[in-house]
């Protein structure tokens, strides 16, 4: 009887720490911003959005320097116009740069939506590739790395999915 405890322990000891093992296989994480930045697809998104978002910027500056500009030359007519049609102009430049603002606003969520909806279409575009990945090497967890505490660098799987993506995808549209 004592035989027959000791090899039933014995079973379940083994049969636990079998499944602990396959556990921590099947569980690995990737860094999904070193995907976005790395990738040739993913550079490529960036660079075109970074360059896009350059673009507003220095129109945006040119913008604000004409409004300089504006202010400059009604407050250097100061003692040639009387103080009712300086106002008048003030209130009149100070209702086009309230507009211009509003505008700049619009354009800047603008490009933010853009810029989200775009990083999200990479993500659908190398989703099916991850997945595949998790089914070929029996990973049944993916988790970013932004949120694990610690781990063993053998369960980081970007690098292999780096150049998954880049064999697949070659290129990407901003929409």
């Amino acid at each position: 009887m004592k035989l027959l405890k000791q090899f039933f322990l014995i079973i379940i000891f083994f049969s636990l720490s079998f499944n602990f093992l396959q556990a921590e296989e099947k569980v690995s994480y990737i860094d999904i911003d070193y995907v976005l930045t790395n990738t040739v697809a993913g550079k490529e998104l960036l660079n075109l959005l970074k360059k896009e978002e350059e673009i507003k910027i220095n129109k945006f500056k040119s913008n604000d320097d004409s409004f300089r500009n504006e202010e400059k030359k009604i407050l250097a007519k100061k003692n040639l116009i009387s103080k009712e049609e300086i106002s008048n102009e003030m209130k009149i430049l100070q209702v086009k740069f309230k507009k211009y603002k509003e505008e700049k606003i619009k354009e800047v969520d603008e490009f933010k939506i853009k810029r989200n909806r775009n990083i999200a279409n990479f993500l659908s575009l190398i989703n099916p590739i991850i997945e595949k990945y998790m089914m070929d090497n029996s990973i049944y967890m993916l988790i970013d790395k932004k949120n694990v505490f610690i781990a063993n660098k053998d369960y980081d799987i970007t690098n292999n999915l780096i150049e998954l993506i880049d064999n697949q995808i070659k290129s990407i549209e901003i929409k």
